[in-house]
């Protein structure tokens, strides 16, 4: 696969042309596709409910995306600020909701925030992309940025992550709020983006089998808050039972 155009933003290189980055441009191309999928949407609901993010709170989406949970934050009035690596990501989160704040940072280095700046911090489907270093640095920026007594949410995608069980129950559940033939209909339309985005998670699939990428278990989720320093308040399983979320707290001040 031969090298892309740089990028520079701002007069900063945020994406040197090589395969990791360009591969998240593409892969960002046709993802909402997964917004007409109700595990996903649930699992979108899910990390802003559990975080307790409300009207008057600011937020931290890190690692947006294309913005899918910082739409959730501004549809329950909060603020946010989405962070990410990719500068297309950046660009349609602006378009998509005007309102956000969309900034570049990259979670294999230090958040550039200030301590206790925000009132929850989420992260969803990003840190099994990251190395054992980068990933617990992350946690403790995380830490480090949301006020005490305030909610870190991290999912991850789960050992075993399937996008074929993930595909079948988005269609059983489709099929028992709108009935057979708008099932079909629903598969239809989207074969070709569905298509796309199984070969993009196969990739993201074989990443991890090479080590590059680590999928957790629940406990190893549970481990990694705790040892940045999080009480944890929950861990479950989200997206059809395929990611892992779990709920920390910052300690709050006391005396």
């Amino acid at each position: 696969m031969g090298k892309e155009p740089a990028l520079v933003v701002d007069g900063v290189l945020v994406d040197d042309g090589r395969e990791g980055q360009s591969f998240w441009r593409r892969y960002f191309n046709f993802y909402d596709t997964l917004n007409e999928a109700i595990p996903y949407r649930d699992m979108i609901a899910w990390n802003v409910t559990a975080s307790g993010a409300g009207p008057g709170d600011h937020v931290l989406d890190a690692g947006t995306g294309t913005g899918n949970i910082a739409m959730e934050v501004l549809a329950r009035g909060a603020r946010v600020t989405g962070t990410d690596y990719v500068a297309s990501a950046l660009e349609m989160c602006r378009r998509k909701a005007p309102s956000g704040t969309f900034l570049f940072a990259d979670l294999t280095k230090s958040l550039p925030f200030a301590d206790n700046t925000f009132d929850q911090v989420i992260c969803c489907c990003v840190l099994h992309l990251l190395d054992d270093a980068s990933r617990a640095l992350s946690m403790a920026e995380f830490r480090r940025v949301v006020k005490p007594g305030g909610r870190v949410v991290v999912t991850v995608f789960g050992t075993g992550f399937s996008s074929l069980r993930v595909y079948r129950e988005t269609l059983r559940r489709h099929g028992e709020r709108h009935g057979f033939l708008d099932t079909v209909g629903l598969g239809g339309r989207y074969l070709l983006s569905t298509l796309r985005i199984f070969y993009y998670v196969a990739q993201i699939r074989r990443r991890e089998r090479l080590g590059v990428h680590k999928f957790l278990t629940g406990d190893e989720l549970r481990t990694l808050m705790v040892n940045a320093g999080l009480e944890v308040r929950g861990v479950e399983r989200v997206f059809a039972g395929q990611c892992w979320g779990a709920v920390g707290e910052k300690p709050a001040v006391r005396g």
